[in-house]
């Protein structure tokens, strides 16, 4: 037992980069359902699991040297905290209903549904904990390669994107993958009767990885010419012919912050940026503006939907954004503050019903709202509170080094998605927290480097 602590010491780096690399190589599979039903227990929370075992058996191999340790930065503990703290007071506030609301379903909720959400939350505070206490052994070179395994693992989705393409357009052999890839909520004919969702079970699903890659690939990749055929044009395509309204606006949201965030910092060659952004809208701009009919056509998909977009009573979406405001009240004040505890979206789907169809879904597929009906006002203000927190603190360092610029871009990102992606206790939204506190420290390391260089 002794010779495998010492090589398991002496290969650190490697069982951390093996581990890490698995949990983000198979990200962007934990929502497709054909992976997930390739084991028992869905396969996602095998792969946690499995990660976070042995990064917290690293952890332990180096607990006699806790002097060591990296300490967790203010941002970081900021963020556990607002997870956590409200996630407690919930699952107290859980117990305190269970007093007075005579609801079976509500005991069906606190007897299934809070113990798996309160089991996935400590797998993934242990994974982030133990990981960044151990930072400090790891190399520059093994973080980017821990980031590149997750853009590894879209790579292979983009690419099953394209060969779906190829399928709907052509009749190019592939299994049938049992997604929403049919066009919905459209009365009109469209050009395009599909929506790409490759290995995802639907559209908005997808689309984060997709603009995760484009942003990730931009800072792995040394050659710009290869990120632009490896990453940003299939990524671009798939993203397209998703039709997803949420990509669209995610993407044209982000593409908006980016261009404000370049005018206030100091980047290299950023007349060059500006200008080669112009040369790629030509073509676009071509395209509207001499087979404008044709657009409209191929964008029937997405605009046909704005019928039934703000219509409460024909959009279950918007309907299950707004309910839970109302619902969040039902019983006490107690529900009002501290919620009706971790993953009780689930006993809204036991209990309450859409205008048009059956019970609502089980996430209102939103972060903020999420929260809101599970953790309380406090929870949601708190999670608010850490957003704007970490911003700032992000926004402040971003002429500081290119690696804060890159961390600030990824945060924005996550907090569009966080709007109509409800998978803070999936593995991609933790993937993306740990890959942005990985662009801080890289950013730490290189003023440190910076620093050092001139005082020599």
């Amino acid at each position: 037992m002794g010779y495998l602590l010492t090589a398991s010491k002496q290969h650190q780096d490697k069982i951390i980069l093996l581990a890490m690399g698995l949990f983000m190589f198979l990200a962007p599979f934990s929502v497709s359902g054909i992976f997930q039903k390739l084991t028992p227990v869905p396969s996602s929370v095998l792969v946690t699991f499995f990660t976070t075992c042995l990064i917290f058996f690293v952890f332990l191999l180096h607990i006699k040297e806790r002097e060591k340790f990296e300490k967790l930065n203010l941002e970081q503990r900021f963020y556990l905290s607002s997870i956590y703290l409200p996630a407690v007071l919930s699952v107290l506030a859980a117990f305190f209903n269970l007093t007075y609301m005579l609801s079976s379903q509500y005991v069906d909720y606190v007897m299934q549904s809070m113990p798996t959400r309160m089991i996935n939350l400590t797998m993934y505070f242990v994974l982030f904990y133990s990981f960044f206490k151990l930072i400090r052994f790891l190399s520059e070179k093994t973080l980017l390669t821990i980031t590149r395994f997750y853009l590894y693992g879209i790579l292979v989705v983009v690419i099953v994107g394209i060969w779906q393409f190829l399928h709907f357009m052509i009749g190019y052999p592939m299994l049938d993958l049992n997604t929403r890839s049919f066009v919905h909520s459209v009365k009109s004919d469209v050009l395009f009767n599909f929506r790409l969702t490759s290995l995802t079970d639907e559209p908005s699903y997808l689309v984060p990885f997709l603009i995760d890659a484009i942003v990730i690939g931009f800072v792995v990749y040394s050659k710009k010419t290869k990120y632009f055929w490896q990453v940003l044009i299939p990524s671009l395509f798939v993203l397209v012919f998703s039709f997803s309204v949420s990509g669209y606006a995610n993407l044209m949201m982000l593409m908006g912050f980016v261009i404000v965030v370049l005018l206030t910092t100091k980047v290299e060659n950023k007349k060059k940026i500006f200008l080669y952004s112009l040369y790629a809208l030509i073509p676009l701009l071509l395209l509207a503006l001499f087979k404008w009919d044709f657009v409209l056509q191929a964008l029937q998909p997405i605009l046909g939907r704005f019928d039934t977009l703000f219509d409460i009573q024909r959009h279950s979406r918007l309907y299950m954004l707004v309910m839970p405001i109302v619902w969040l009240f039902d019983y006490s004040i107690v529900n009002g503050i501290f919620g009706f505890g971790p993953g009780s979206y689930w006993f809204l789907n036991q209990t309450k019903f859409l205008y048009h169809q059956g019970p609502v879904s089980a996430t209102s597929n939103n972060i903020y709202i999420d929260l809101l009906f599970e953790h309380g006002v406090f929870g949601f203000l708190f999670l608010i509170s850490m957003f704007v927190f970490v911003f700032y603190r992000l926004f402040r360092q971003r002429n500081e080094h290119k690696y804060f610029l890159y961390a600030l871009i990824l945060w924005v990102h996550l907090g569009i998605t966080a709007m109509y992606r409800a998978d803070f206790a999936s593995p991609r939204f933790w993937v993306m927290i740990i890959i942005i506190f990985i662009f801080m420290e890289l950013g730490k390391r290189g003023i440190g480097r910076n620093s050092a260089i001139k005082n020599n």
